[in-house]
């Protein structure tokens, strides 16, 4: 107990956007950070690995992130990429509960100034809007996201046919509200 009251004071318990359940272990977090080349060496080129395990680390602890800048500069293009990805994983799972840390994050991807990891930071947002069922819908419970939302019925009465392939009429007036 003594030293769970200790590792919380040393401000390690507010710096975590997820469950306890939900972190990595701290041998881990450790090890990347004394060395953060392993993880590329541990994911060997799979994208979707480093980019998962990099966001749970991060989401776990994001005293993390001077390490990640260590990570990025012995990373290709493609490994850049995903990082930027993991980096806004994490930020959007940081939102409900830390968003503070999801600040962070942020600010610490437009300080890096890299356009690798920009795209990737951009995509996984894009990736997130046309994905519901992605990570940050995952994590947010039952609320969805507004681009999760089925399109009204005026937005999608310009296309008719089985598949929404056929352009209807323009020129027919609008239904009036009941």
């Amino acid at each position: 107990m003594a030293l769970l009251i200790a590792v919380c004071a040393a401000g390690r318990c507010e710096a975590q956007c997820v469950e306890q359940s939900d972190r990595v272990p701290v041998t881990v977090v450790q090890a990347f950070q004394s060395e953060p080349a392993s993880l590329l060496r541990d994911v060997r080129t799979d994208r979707s690995k480093l980019t998962g395990r990099l966001a749970a680390y991060l989401v776990t602890d994001i005293s993390i992130l001077p390490s990640v800048r260590d990570l990025i500069s012995e990373s290709s293009n493609v490994e850049r990429a995903a990082i930027g990805m993991a980096l806004r994983r994490a930020q959007l799972i940081c939102v409900p509960r830390k968003p503070e840390t999801a600040q962070k994050i942020s600010q610490f991807v437009q300080k890096l100034a890299d356009s690798a990891v920009s795209s990737g930071y951009s995509a996984e947002l894009e990736s997130v809007e046309f994905d519901p069922n992605s990570v940050a819908g995952q994590t947010t419970g039952s609320a969805q996201t507004p681009s999760a939302k089925k399109p009204s019925g005026a937005a999608s009465s310009l296309m008719t046919g089985e598949w929404s392939t056929e352009i209807s009429d323009p020129f027919i007036p609008a239904p009036l509200p009941q």
